[in-house]
């Protein structure tokens, strides 16, 4: 006769990973996982991670080897060629590039001169009409004819005798674009593509495209090839980096940590039943988990799955103690006796959970995603040990459970256990003392070494590219895109008394390429007072002493015209020096205003009285990230604890009792964090987290200890030893992560739960229950 609710709980796991691998959507994107916004500059940080025009950016470098050797222009534009054919990519330009820019200028801006020319059209017009002025003007236009770009300088002076409409770009417009220029040993490019930054898989295409692409054209000429190298960095470049970690974590510590459970199970029980049922509420409290997590969030990051594959080790607890002590008696007491040692399995789960909603409320982003994770998992491993588990285990032979060394451990306790109480004590007054030498850590950039070598790489290509201080710049807020252009120029001015102060050796404005509607109308207003007949016929003087024509260029032909939008700057080949530093939302306008070289407490100084303008550093934003977090994961260390201890309190009614079962997991983070200060090791929030994971998972040691349900306490201890092995070698698992915060948390918790669970023995001294 079949048992349907056995064939159905086997059955199971297979539906729910059919679900999973149709309904859900995995995600592996870092910065959706470590980086949030609650402010326009952490909003901004994660926009342009995740999908502004500076994340869709290859920056790209092509060393010659030896560095004595050239790069020939035709190796580069052939180059070029074969990179703009790769499917996604939407333009690539060598930052050095000037011809379609200065076409660019006669199509867009000509037609403007008379709006476009200053920021200060008071202070430039008097300088500009004054005697010496014109002269000057006359003598420049003379030498600019004879030039080698007096053709394009024909077409602007036939409209723009006075040159107003280059007046701007002769300092600043051209700069932009000369930030970085290459030498003949290394030539750079630009390129771009249509996907975000951190679509990964797309991106990592597109990178093994370019990588093909520059192969290809070396091999054409075996003699030259050789001495050519390639390497790129960008967003893209940093994300595929990330992508190819988190995936090849979650798969070696997913493999390791279910391997080694079900492995350290068939070995603790012997028992192959045991294993199966066992391993089935495993799957289906993992593939809940993933599912919940899915439905909450409408995706499940690959973080979440590594981290919460450590939840394999909590989930198998509550069915170790179940089939521990079921396996004791006879086949008709095994049902009363799980549901005996119930109540200790739902006040241990609660307290699992508090210590998880508390990570959830950290502040770290993709914390928020492991509670959710975790909470579901242990909710239906709980569930599923009390009304399917007792059902499978009723007719299977009774096999004790044994664990090496435990019961020693226990008599070693009971025997000597003033003698262990004293030196715990002075261990954790030591620890305590130890706490006032923590050093925490305050860059944020200190959890990710792994990718130190991707930023060295950075560094290099951006430092010979542009003198731009990557990640710092001055940000300008405001409601439309046309208040933060007026905002922006007013701090053009006092960017440029900090360069006169030489705290800024430059910025890199909008303008020239963009001007505010307001300036434009202001520009032309002014202009139109100095274009008098007297003003006309010194500029006819100043032309006829330079020998120029007054016929064709003796005239200020300077209509008013209607003011240029950004949209129609936008429209033009310039977008690409602009739409990187502007970020447009419904209500917001955020303007980038790039710095060189500075102080930055100067700067910040400067604009500090300036409404909507802020210095803007992404270290600075990431740092304070960290100490946010690490100030709320101390808050929610302590309040976690209060709620843990009003838990107890009110399940025992004894302060002895509440203090007993919490202490082993206190004593334990608290030695555990001493050693850790001992060692001098940066302590950040990520260990406060793992401290917390310490107190949830230990908490339950110290309950199931310290009720003893069963009435037998060396085999409570024995079930409490194999779950704390399971506990350990799941969190152990993380050590082999690529990922500096998964062995961060690996370490803590691996050691705290280690240590609760031999305390267990020392600060409790077990009783049998009462008949309640």
């Amino acid at each position: 006769m079949f048992n349907w609710r056995t064939i159905g709980f086997y059955v199971l796991p297979l539906l729910l990973a059919v679900a999973v691998m149709a309904g859900v959507r995995f995600k592996t994107d870092i910065s959706a996982f470590i980086v949030a916004g609650d402010n326009a500059e952490e909003i901004l940080l994660a926009s342009e991670m995740q999908s502004g025009a500076l994340s869709r950016r290859y920056l790209i470098a092509v060393d010659a080897k030896p560095p004595q050797a050239a790069i020939p222009e035709a190796f580069m534009q052939t180059l070029k060629s074969q990179l703009k054919a790769i499917d996604g990519v939407t333009d690539v330009w060598s930052p050095e590039d000037h011809a379609e820019t200065s076409e660019t200028l006669l199509a867009l801006y000509g037609p403007h001169a008379s709006a476009w020319y200053s920021l200060d059209p008071k202070h430039d017009l008097a300088g500009l009409f004054s005697g010496q002025g014109l002269q000057g003007r006359a003598e420049l236009l003379k030498k600019a004819l004879l030039s080698p770009q007096s053709t394009l300088v024909k077409k602007i002076a036939a409209q723009d005798p006075l040159l107003l409409s280059l007046a701007a770009f002769k300092t600043q417009g051209l700069a932009m674009q000369q930030a970085g220029k290459a030498s003949g040993a290394y030539r750079n490019l630009i390129l771009e593509t249509a996907m975000p930054g951190l679509d990964a898989p797309q991106q990592k295409r597109i990178q093994t495209a370019i990588n093909k692409a520059f192969n290809r054209i070396n091999h054409t000429n075996q003699v030259l090839a050789a001495h050519y190298q390639l390497s790129m960095t960008g967003v893209p470049v940093f994300a595929v980096t990330t992508q190819t970690l988190i995936q090849g974590d979650i798969q070696v510590v997913s493999l390791l940590s279910t391997i080694g459970l079900l492995a350290l199970f068939l070995l603790v029980f012997r028992s192959s039943h045991a294993l199966l049922q066992v391993s089935g509420i495993l799957f289906v409290a993992i593939l809940t988990a993933i599912l919940a997590t899915q439905a909450v969030f409408g995706y499940v990051h690959g973080m979440t799955v590594a981290i919460g594959s450590t939840l394999v080790g909590i989930c198998i607890d509550y069915p170790i103690h179940a089939i521990a002590h079921a396996q004791t008696v006879k086949p008709e007491h095994r049902l009363p006796t799980i549901a005996k040692i119930w109540p200790s399995m739902v006040l241990g789960g609660i307290t699992t959970l508090i210590g998880y909603m508390a990570l959830g409320a950290s502040g770290y982003p993709g914390f928020k995603q492991v509670a959710v994770f975790a909470a579901s998992g242990i909710i239906a491993s709980l569930l599923l040990t009390r009304f399917v588990l007792p059902g499978l285990v009723k007719n299977q032979t009774n096999k004790p459970l044994n664990v090496p060394f435990v019961g020693q451990w226990a008599v070693f306790c009971q025997r000597f256990r003033p003698v262990l109480l004293g030196v715990l004590a002075v261990i954790s007054v030591a620890s305590l003392f130890g706490l006032s030498s923590l050093h925490w850590m305050t860059d944020m950039q200190e959890l990710t070494p792994e990718l130190n070598y991707l930023k060295q790489n950075d560094q290099r290509i951006r430092g010979r590219m542009t003198s731009i201080e990557p990640g710092r710049f001055v940000l300008v807020a405001d409601k439309t895109i046309e208040a933060a252009l007026q905002r922006s120029e007013a701090v053009y001015k006092v960017l440029d008394q900090l360069k006169h102060s030489h705290h800024l050796d430059g910025y890199y404005p909008l303008y020239p390429w963009v001007l505010s509607q307001r300036q434009q109308q202001l520009n032309q207003t002014v202009l139109q007072g100095y274009l008098n007949p007297e003003n006309l016929v010194r500029w006819r003087q100043a032309l006829t002493q330079q020998g120029l024509s007054v016929e064709k260029l003796g005239h200020f032909n300077y209509p008013q015209s209607s003011a240029m939008t950004f949209e129609q700057v936008l429209a033009a080949p310039v977008k690409k020096l602009l739409d990187n530093r502007v970020i447009q939302s419904k209500d917001q306008t955020l303007i980038m205003i790039w710095l060189a070289g500075h102080h930055p407490e100067a700067v910040k100084a400067a604009l500090v009285k300036m409404e909507g303008v802020q210095y803007f550093s992404q270290r600075d934003v990431l740092n304070t990230m960290t100490r946010d977090f690490t100030e709320r994961a101390q808050q929610l260390l302590s309040a976690g604890l209060v709620l843990i201890i009003l838990l107890l309190m009110a399940r025992y009614k004894s302060p002895l009792k509440t203090a007993q079962t919490l202490l082993p997991a206190v004593l334990s983070a608290v030695i555990v964090l001493g050693f850790w200060s001992s060692t001098g090791v940066a302590i950040s929030f990520l260990h406060l987290v793992g401290f917390l994971l310490v107190v949830a998972i230990c908490v339950d040691y110290g309950i199931f200890y310290q009720e003893n349900r069963g009435g037998d306490s060396v085999l409570t201890y024995q079930a409490m030893g194999a779950a704390m092995l399971t506990s350990a070698l799941a969190f152990a698992c993380l050590m082999v992560s690529e990922s500096t915060s998964l062995k961060i948390l690996s370490g803590v918790v691996v050691m705290g739960v280690v240590l609760g669970y031999l305390l267990c023995p020392i600060i409790i001294k077990p009783k049998r229950p009462s008949a309640t």
